[in-house]
């Protein structure tokens, strides 16, 4: 439970910083008179001179109202920018960087706060939290279990590990949580006696690996902790590689593809967090599953196309290895999670 909270706490202060990267909003009619922080003369509902809004509240209901703004940030931009990321995101990615921003919300906080949203959601549903009691999985628990003792005891059968497969194939529901600790215990005993050969080429390394795997279940809430902490590794990431695509055109510059880099993730992080919802009804899922994998497809043809004004062709050719890109990218960010995540 301690994970889905601090999973929680996470989104919450996604949802204040994007609040506080947007700005904020005007509130009532323009006041006019000295401004409270520098003196200027006002004129509308921010100071011209420093920025700062117009009206200063003193009341905690305002500072609750504040909160609320910050976290949920559903005011009417966002009404308008979520549409437009899943149906017509080409039209969003050119209209903002052109200039068109006051009706949308920033690409860097609709990131925050899809991604995050994500990650609380995998949190609470289950898809990504450790320790899944769902009796579907018990199946391929037997299967990971039987491999573990293949590869982790070198062919010494012991009867925990038949007991512990007999009960994720066959066993109730309600055994099921007893069979992952099996599991867990069995990796960490198998630490313990130093049966892994564990050898990164640095012996540090190793060391901290073998130490990680002693706890098996806290190694792996470490690495979903360091995932959604360093989210934002995927921008740099994948920078470079759309970049290759375009490198010739003139025209483009580095925040046109950091402006595309983000919406994009954007729409991934809600395709997963509808995938990780929907998940929960087996027979729902199996019906829309084909519909979002090729989702991502199509919108990054379609995003490709509307934002960087291409033909069909040069949008169809550039989408496949866009894809691949993308795939390498989230390979790379997957190894610097684990190795933050064991190291950490």
């Amino acid at each position: 439970m301690s994970g889905e909270i601090e999973a929680a706490g996470a989104a919450i202060t996604a949802g204040l910083v994007a609040g506080a990267i947007d700005g904020p909003k005007p509130h009532g009619e323009a006041v006019h008179g000295p401004c409270a922080n520098c003196g200027a003369e006002l004129h509308g509902n921010f100071c011209a001179a420093c920025g700062q809004p117009a009206h200063v509240h003193r009341t905690l209901g305002h500072m609750v109202e504040e909160f609320l703004h910050g976290l949920l940030h559903f005011d009417t931009r966002a009404w308008r920018t979520l549409p437009m990321i899943i149906f017509r995101p080409g039209t969003l990615t050119r209209d903002y960087i052109h200039g068109k921003r006051a009706r949308f919300i920033s690409p860097l906080a609709m990131f925050l706060l899809a991604v995050f949203t994500m990650f609380v959601v995998f949190a609470f549903a289950g898809g990504a939290s450790v320790g899944v009691d769902a009796p579907a999985a018990r199946g391929e628990l037997a299967a990971a279990i039987q491999e573990t003792r293949a590869d982790l005891a070198a062919g010494v059968r012991t009867s925990q590990m038949e007991t512990a497969a007999d009960s994720a194939a066959d066993g109730p529901a309600d055994e099921d949580h007893a069979t992952e600790v099996s599991a867990y215990d069995q990796i960490a005993r198998a630490a313990r006696e130093e049966r892994f050969k564990i050898q990164t080429g640095w012996p540090d390394l190793d060391k901290k690996i073998k130490h990680k795997l002693e706890n098996p279940e806290l190694a792996i809430y470490k690495f979903q902790n360091a995932a959604y902490k360093f989210a934002f590794l995927l921008v740099p990431i994948s920078l470079p590689f759309l970049w290759l695509l375009f490198f010739w055109k003139r025209g483009l510059a580095l925040f046109d593809h950091t402006v595309y880099i983000l919406y994009s993730l954007s729409f991934v992080s809600m395709l997963f967090i509808v995938a990780s919802l929907v998940s929960a009804v087996p027979v729902l899922f199996e019906w829309l599953a084909p519909f979002l994998m090729l989702a991502i497809p199509v919108h990054t043809f379609f995003h490709l196309k509307g934002s960087y004004s291409l033909g069909w062709f040069s949008a169809l050719w550039r989408t496949p290895v866009l894809l691949t890109f993308a795939a390498i990218s989230l390979a790379i960010f997957l190894v610097a999670i684990l190795a933050l995540g064991f190291v950490g």
